[in-house]
Formats: structure tokens, C-alpha cells, sequence
């Protein structure tokens, strides 16, 4: 998990968004998670089922690393 937290890390400083833009920069680190979490729910055979619940969650988790995310 630390390696996908690393690539959203990554994907939110080369946006280049500030301060005042929270809510695109969260989008951008939203869909990088989500695309990883699409990705492994197929590989583990589970399809679509569980994809938003997960999603949901991770994006949570993921705006709480960002500097004024959403939570």
C-alpha cells in the first residue's frame, strides 16, 4: 500500500496545483487510487462488486494526506 500512497504523493506535487485548487488536485489523486484499486479488484477476480465501497473509502483516506483535502 505504501507504494500506491507513494504514486499519488507523486501525481499531487507534478500537478502543480496550489492551495487554492484542493478539490483538482484531490481528483487527480483520486482517480490514480481508484484506477490501482480497479486494477487489483480485477486481478483478484472480485470485477466490479466491491469497487465502489473501496473506492469510497480510499479516497478518504487519500484526501486526508492532502493539504486542505476534503474529508
Amino acid at each position: 500500500m505504501s507504494g500506491l500512497m507513494d504514486k499519488v504523493k507523486d501525481k499531487v506535487k507534478s500537478s502543480g496545483g496550489s492551495g487554492d485548487k484542493p478539490s483538482g488536485i484531490e481528483s487527480a489523486a483520486d482517480k490514480q487510487v481508484n484506477t490501482q484499486i480497479d486494477n487489483a479488484t480485477d486481478r483478484a477476480g472480485l470485477g466490479d462488486k466491491y469497487d465502489d465501497k473501496i473506492d469510497k473509502f480510499a479516497d478518504k483516506e487519500v484526501n486526508k494526506q492532502i493539504p486542505g483535502g476534503q474529508q
